[in-house]
Protein backbone atom coordinates (compact mmCIF):
# COMPACT_ATOMS: atom_id res chain seq x y z
CA UNK A 1 0.00 0.00 0.00
CA UNK A 2 3.05 1.97 0.69
CA UNK A 3 3.87 2.13 -3.20
CA UNK A 4 0.63 3.68 -3.93
CA UNK A 5 1.14 6.67 -1.65
CA UNK A 6 4.25 7.76 -3.16
CA UNK A 7 2.81 7.71 -6.77
CA UNK A 8 1.43 10.78 -5.82
CA UNK A 9 4.48 12.65 -6.68
CA UNK A 10 4.16 10.86 -10.08
CA UNK A 11 1.11 12.14 -10.40
CA UNK A 12 2.14 15.59 -9.96
CA UNK A 13 4.73 15.17 -12.34
CA UNK A 14 1.79 14.60 -14.92
CA UNK A 15 -0.56 17.38 -13.89
CA UNK A 16 2.60 19.61 -14.11
CA UNK A 17 2.86 18.22 -17.92
CA UNK A 18 -1.03 19.08 -18.69
CA UNK A 19 -0.23 22.53 -17.05
CA UNK A 20 2.48 22.90 -19.38
CA UNK A 21 -0.07 21.81 -22.38
CA UNK A 22 -2.39 24.01 -21.18
CA UNK A 23 -0.91 27.17 -21.69
CA UNK A 24 0.55 26.18 -25.11
CA UNK A 25 -2.63 25.04 -25.79
CA UNK A 26 -4.21 28.29 -25.27
CA UNK A 27 -1.75 30.03 -26.27
CA UNK A 28 -1.14 31.91 -22.44
CA UNK A 29 2.78 31.53 -23.28
CA UNK A 30 5.61 31.63 -25.76
CA UNK A 31 6.64 28.68 -27.60
CA UNK A 32 9.98 29.18 -26.39
CA UNK A 33 8.69 29.47 -22.57
CA UNK A 34 6.80 26.39 -22.99
CA UNK A 35 9.38 24.24 -24.61
CA UNK A 36 12.12 25.48 -21.57
CA UNK A 37 9.47 24.49 -18.95
CA UNK A 38 8.60 21.25 -20.56
CA UNK A 39 12.76 20.50 -20.73
CA UNK A 40 13.75 21.41 -17.51
CA UNK A 41 10.27 19.50 -16.35
CA UNK A 42 11.67 16.26 -17.69
CA UNK A 43 15.17 16.54 -17.06
CA UNK A 44 14.08 16.80 -13.32
CA UNK A 45 11.48 14.17 -13.64
CA UNK A 46 13.97 11.70 -14.74
CA UNK A 47 16.45 12.06 -12.06
CA UNK A 48 13.93 11.77 -9.44
CA UNK A 49 12.64 8.37 -11.87
CA UNK A 50 16.44 7.07 -11.75
CA UNK A 51 16.81 8.47 -8.40
CA UNK A 52 13.63 6.69 -6.50
CA UNK A 53 14.64 3.26 -9.03
CA UNK A 54 17.89 3.21 -6.84
CA UNK A 55 15.74 4.03 -3.45
CA UNK A 56 13.35 1.23 -3.72
CA UNK A 57 16.52 -1.11 -4.87
CA UNK A 58 18.21 0.20 -1.49
CA UNK A 59 14.74 -0.13 0.57
CA UNK A 60 13.72 -3.58 -0.77
CA UNK A 61 17.42 -4.97 -0.66
CA UNK A 62 16.66 -5.85 2.82
CA UNK A 63 13.46 -5.90 3.26
CA UNK A 64 10.71 -8.70 2.84
CA UNK A 65 7.74 -8.13 0.42
CA UNK A 66 5.60 -10.01 -1.03
CA UNK A 67 5.42 -10.71 -4.88
CA UNK A 68 1.99 -8.90 -5.35
CA UNK A 69 3.29 -5.83 -3.70
CA UNK A 70 6.30 -5.34 -5.64
CA UNK A 71 4.70 -6.81 -8.92
CA UNK A 72 2.18 -3.69 -8.21
CA UNK A 73 4.56 -1.50 -7.51
CA UNK A 74 6.60 -1.85 -10.50
CA UNK A 75 3.57 -2.29 -12.90
CA UNK A 76 2.09 1.19 -11.57
CA UNK A 77 5.30 2.43 -11.55
CA UNK A 78 5.98 2.13 -15.08
CA UNK A 79 2.49 3.04 -16.45
CA UNK A 80 2.86 6.34 -14.96
CA UNK A 81 6.49 6.94 -16.58
CA UNK A 82 5.01 6.09 -19.96
CA UNK A 83 1.69 8.02 -19.43
CA UNK A 84 4.10 11.24 -17.99
CA UNK A 85 6.59 10.50 -20.88
CA UNK A 86 3.92 10.66 -23.64
CA UNK A 87 2.46 13.56 -22.33
CA UNK A 88 5.96 15.08 -22.65
CA UNK A 89 6.22 13.99 -26.30
CA UNK A 90 2.88 15.07 -26.84
CA UNK A 91 3.34 19.00 -25.12
CA UNK A 92 6.42 18.83 -27.37
CA UNK A 93 4.71 18.08 -30.38
CA UNK A 94 2.10 20.57 -30.08
CA UNK A 95 4.96 23.77 -29.23
CA UNK A 96 6.70 22.33 -32.70
CA UNK A 97 5.38 19.81 -34.69
CA UNK A 98 8.66 19.04 -36.44
CA UNK A 99 10.21 17.90 -33.10
CA UNK A 100 8.68 13.99 -34.11
CA UNK A 101 8.76 12.60 -37.51
CA UNK A 102 6.59 9.74 -38.76
CA UNK A 103 3.08 8.72 -38.89
CA UNK A 104 0.99 10.92 -36.30
CA UNK A 105 -2.31 11.09 -36.81
CA UNK A 106 -3.72 14.72 -36.96
CA UNK A 107 -7.44 14.52 -36.81
CA UNK A 108 -8.09 15.25 -33.07
CA UNK A 109 -6.10 15.64 -29.79
CA UNK A 110 -7.13 12.18 -28.77
CA UNK A 111 -5.69 10.29 -31.64
CA UNK A 112 -2.27 12.71 -31.57
CA UNK A 113 -2.25 11.91 -27.57
CA UNK A 114 -2.75 8.23 -28.36
CA UNK A 115 0.12 8.10 -30.85
CA UNK A 116 2.44 9.33 -27.81
CA UNK A 117 1.51 7.11 -25.58
CA UNK A 118 1.83 4.22 -27.95
CA UNK A 119 5.51 6.17 -28.95
CA UNK A 120 5.98 5.98 -24.97
CA UNK A 121 5.25 2.13 -24.97
CA UNK A 122 7.68 1.38 -27.83
CA UNK A 123 10.24 3.37 -26.27
CA UNK A 124 9.88 1.70 -22.88
CA UNK A 125 10.09 -1.82 -24.14
CA UNK A 126 12.90 -0.57 -26.56
CA UNK A 127 10.97 -1.89 -29.55
CA UNK A 128 11.04 1.19 -31.56
CA UNK A 129 9.22 0.12 -34.79
CA UNK A 130 10.75 3.70 -36.18
CA UNK A 131 7.28 5.03 -37.28
CA UNK A 132 7.55 7.70 -34.96
CA UNK A 133 11.03 9.31 -34.35
CA UNK A 134 12.51 11.80 -32.52
CA UNK A 135 13.47 14.90 -35.31
CA UNK A 136 15.13 17.49 -32.88
CA UNK A 137 17.31 17.87 -29.98
CA UNK A 138 14.59 18.01 -27.48
CA UNK A 139 12.78 15.31 -28.86
CA UNK A 140 15.66 13.14 -28.55
CA UNK A 141 17.04 14.23 -25.34
CA UNK A 142 13.52 13.34 -23.85
CA UNK A 143 13.58 9.47 -25.58
CA UNK A 144 17.40 9.19 -24.28
CA UNK A 145 15.77 9.72 -20.54
CA UNK A 146 12.80 7.29 -20.91
CA UNK A 147 15.19 4.56 -22.20
CA UNK A 148 17.56 5.46 -19.22
CA UNK A 149 14.80 5.24 -16.87
CA UNK A 150 13.39 1.60 -18.64
CA UNK A 151 17.00 0.64 -18.15
CA UNK A 152 16.70 1.41 -14.42
CA UNK A 153 13.57 -0.47 -13.66
CA UNK A 154 14.59 -3.71 -15.71
CA UNK A 155 17.65 -3.14 -13.00
CA UNK A 156 15.17 -2.87 -10.30
CA UNK A 157 13.75 -5.80 -11.20
CA UNK A 158 16.84 -8.04 -11.83
CA UNK A 159 18.23 -6.92 -8.70
CA UNK A 160 15.20 -8.03 -6.39
CA UNK A 161 14.94 -11.44 -8.79
CA UNK A 162 15.31 -13.29 -6.01
CA UNK A 163 13.11 -11.55 -3.65
CA UNK A 164 10.40 -11.91 -6.11
CA UNK A 165 11.02 -15.53 -6.65
CA UNK A 166 11.24 -16.65 -2.60
CA UNK A 167 8.10 -14.04 -2.42
CA UNK A 168 6.15 -16.20 -5.15
CA UNK A 169 7.27 -19.79 -3.31
CA UNK A 170 5.70 -18.84 -0.61
CA UNK A 171 2.32 -17.60 -2.06
CA UNK A 172 2.12 -20.53 -4.09
CA UNK A 173 2.48 -22.92 -1.00
CA UNK A 174 -0.04 -21.26 1.23
CA UNK A 175 -3.10 -23.10 1.32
Amino acid sequence: MGHIKSTYKYFTVILIGLFIFLLDYYGLADPVTNEVLLFVLSIAKAAYFIFFVFQTIKETAHKEFFFHEFMSFVVVSILLVIVSFAIDYYCLFRISSDSFAGTIPKENIITEFISFIYYSISVFTTAGFGDIKPNSTNAQIFVSMELMIAFFFTILVIANITHIRSSYSRTVKKP
